[in-house]
């Protein structure tokens, strides 16, 4: 949650001292307009790439990879199998992740004590399979008082080893479908599943921590967030991710590079929030905290000059870019190696004759 208690008219009253006191909400009869639009476009300003905002962070659940699948359905939530040790013709291993689908459509359902968990694309786990799932939230608690933390495992370190726990046994598969026997604490009636990711704006950072792996720590493989990749045939052990495309229903295709093989990793991924809509002046400038005051107010002159086609548009939006270069000055100093770029050089390297 952000700190900000500064509403949007109140930051509008302010750039209206610098317009000569023109009004900026009212105007021709239109309710809040121009300003609440103003604020709307300043936000959007502010909340885009690179701008990478710690308060605006998001860490999304994990999600665990599949073999010899590049592109994966997620939705924040996953259903995972792992050291499976029965017999498939063709790979032997099983070990695998899917997405599971959203709680408000019945993504999970327990019905008399058997609990059928739906993914977002038909799956590979087999029956006899042991599972582990992450990211449930509740839609519908049955009788009982069922939360969440009944249908989520948990993975533990205690500085010697690591592991999973809090699994069932697949019972019963379909193409989409995988149903196991409800154990305690959940109850006929409970609805749950993926929450949605609906606030996504752009990745930011990721890392890829080995699944079947149980060493303390575990292991823990950094890589590049990239806005997008191609697909390739190639099998290994991905080095980058991309968030393909947002759905727009709370699912996003996610795709790895390379297409990951038989060790089986767990996505961590962070991105950056899409900027909020605001739909009333007496709303406040969440995400940015009070502190971020005067970035938010030179935002909000540029697009202030902009609206008024006023020619000191383009030295306040210099003036912006220069404060949100002050403002997040202090991260310059802290060391990363984290980053996100195009999948490809935009440059022609062969035309230019550097090699």
């Amino acid at each position: 949650m952000s700190n900000s208690t500064i509403t949007l008219q109140n930051r509008l009253n302010f750039c209206s001292t610098h317009g000569d006191l023109l009004p900026l909400s009212g105007v021709g009869g239109y309710t809040d307009e121009p300003g609440l639009t103003l604020c709307n476009d300043a936000l959007s300003d502010l909340i885009s790439d690179p701008n990478d905002w710690k308060f605006n962070r998001v860490e999304m659940p994990m999600l665990v990879s599949c073999p010899n699948k590049q592109d994966q359905l997620f939705a924040g939530a996953t259903v995972f199998a792992l050291n499976f040790t029965g017999t498939n013709p063709s790979t032997g291993w099983f070990s695998q992740g899917w997405g599971i689908a959203l709680a408000n459509a019945n993504g999970i359902v327990n019905t008399s004590g058997t609990v059928v968990v739906t993914t977002l694309e038909n799956h590979r786990i087999p029956v006899g399979a042991q599972i582990f799932m992450i990211g449930n939230v509740m839609q519908t608690s049955g009788g009982g008082g069922s939360s969440a933390s009944f249908y989520n495992s948990t993975f533990a370190d205690n500085g010697t080893s690591s592991s999973w726990s809090g699994g069932w046994t697949v019972t019963a598969v379909t193409g989409n479908t995988l149903t196991f026997a409800a154990t305690a604490g959940m109850n006929s009636g409970d609805v749950m599943g993926a929450p949605g990711i609906t606030n996504f704006g752009y990745l930011t950072s990721a890392s890829f921590q080995e699944m079947n792996n149980t060493s303390s720590p575990p292991n823990i493989q950094p890589c590049t967030a990239y806005r997008e990749l191609p697909r390739v045939s190639r099998v290994a052990n991905p080095d980058s991710i991309s968030v393909l495309a947002d759905l727009g229903t709370g699912v996003l295709k996610i795709r790895y590079h390379m297409v990951p093989g038989s060790t089986t990793w767990g996505a961590q991924m962070v991105y950056q929030a899409k900027a909020p809509l605001k739909v009333s002046l007496t709303d406040t400038w969440a995400p940015f905290p009070d502190n971020y005051q005067a970035v938010i107010n030179q935002a909000l002159l540029y697009r202030m000059y902009r609206y008024l086609n006023d020619p000191k548009a383009d030295s306040e939006y210099k003036k912006l870019l220069a404060e949100i270069g002050k403002i997040q000055g202090t991260d310059a100093t802290e060391a990363t190696d984290v980053h996100l770029q195009p999948a490809e050089s935009l440059m022609d390297t062969s035309y230019w004759g550097f090699w």
